[in-house]
């Protein structure tokens, strides 16, 4: 049956804690090399192996991902390890079916290509001692894995290749839209997703697409219901960056589903918000390019980096006006 999804527990002979203090959830999708990467490196987390389970989401891998987790659960008989597969193709439906399977108090995130610190849980963990927190994310430091970085690379490009870290050395409240935790490194409180719902699964990468915009899209709700979102400089992961993430081409196919993910979440057939937003995204265009302009006039090194912000902005335009003919973006 097509969307049907189907879990298997693979758990070790330890006994399980009851509630367990949190739950980690691993979408992935066709990266089974990388998977093994990140179990392996979780299973140097100092925290109580019996108060934590692993849960990794196949999101209708193609590749050897079952023998993986299957192969890691053997191996690794004191931690509890479940697997789950998902038909329904994208990252939210991924993560939506492993927060209905969660028995943990705290559900947080970790991307399969991201390897986390060994007090990395325990630290995610600290940030939910004030009850008023309902969502808590940290840094993602990019892993070249050795590789040269390309000289237009350097600056805050990084940032879509997955790189996030704020300038705070102690747990620090942000609200800010552009401060809130990458989706590689984030936890919520369990129990909030009932009332709040979940992740909207009309954005999100699935299967080569490049939407995005989904986690920023919930913990705005988080937000808006009142829970504090704290960032938690102890809490790092380590992002592997895929060499052909360090291509100009992988850029503006990321830079093109951030453009057509911001029209989905202002979209508005009302006339008055249509004529709002086409003004909007004219009036930011014109700014970046004004930037960029002044950017190669005094040949600043990393110009490619005001580029691209136009560029992302500017392409928000045509995106828009696509959408209102009644176009599709499931290419992107």
């Amino acid at each position: 049956m097509v969307g049907e999804a189907k879990a298997v527990i693979c758990q070790g002979g330890a006994k399980v804690a009851e509630p367990l203090q949190a739950s980690i959830i691993i979408p992935t999708y066709n990266r089974a090399s990388y998977l093994s990467i990140c179990l392996e490196a979780l299973t140097a987390q100092t925290m109580d192996k019996t108060a934590f389970e692993i849960i990794i989401v196949d999101n209708n891998s193609l590749d050897n991902t079952r023998d993986i987790v299957l192969d890691f659960a053997q191996s690794n008989p004191t931690l509890h390890v479940r697997y789950v597969f998902e038909a329904r193709q994208g990252v939210c439906h991924a993560r939506n079916r492993g927060i209905a399977k969660a028995r943990g108090e705290i559900l947080c995130f970790l991307d399969d290509d991201a390897l986390p610190s060994p007090e990395w849980l325990s630290a995610l963990l600290v940030g939910f001692a004030d009850p008023t927190v309902g969502c808590v994310g940290g840094p993602a430091i990019p892993d070249y894995q050795g590789q040269e970085r390309p000289p237009w690379l350097q600056g805050d490009l990084q940032g879509l290749l997955g790189g996030y870290k704020l300038p705070y050395t102690e747990p620090t409240p942000i609200s800010s839209v552009d401060k809130f935790p990458f989706g590689c490194n984030m936890a919520f409180r369990g129990n909030v997703f009932a009332e709040l719902g979940l992740f909207r699964v009309d954005l999100g990468r699935s299967g080569g697409g490049s939407l995005a915009g989904e986690e920023t899209e919930l913990i705005g709700r988080f937000r808006k219901a009142g829970w504090k979102v704290v960032y938690l400089p102890d809490a790092a992961v380590r992002h592997i960056i895929a060499p052909e993430r360090l291509k100009k081409s992988y850029i503006y196919r990321i830079g093109w589903g951030l453009a057509a993910s911001h029209v989905i979440l202002t979209s508005d057939p009302r006339p008055h918000m249509v004529v709002r937003w086409f003004a909007s995204d004219l009036w930011y265009a014109t700014r970046m390019l004004f930037k960029l302009v002044a950017a190669i006039l005094r040949r600043k090194p990393l110009w490619f980096d005001d580029y691209m912000r136009f560029w992302i902005v500017a392409n928000r335009i045509p995106i828009r006006a696509r959408v209102l003919r009644g176009n599709s973006l499931l290419k992107v």
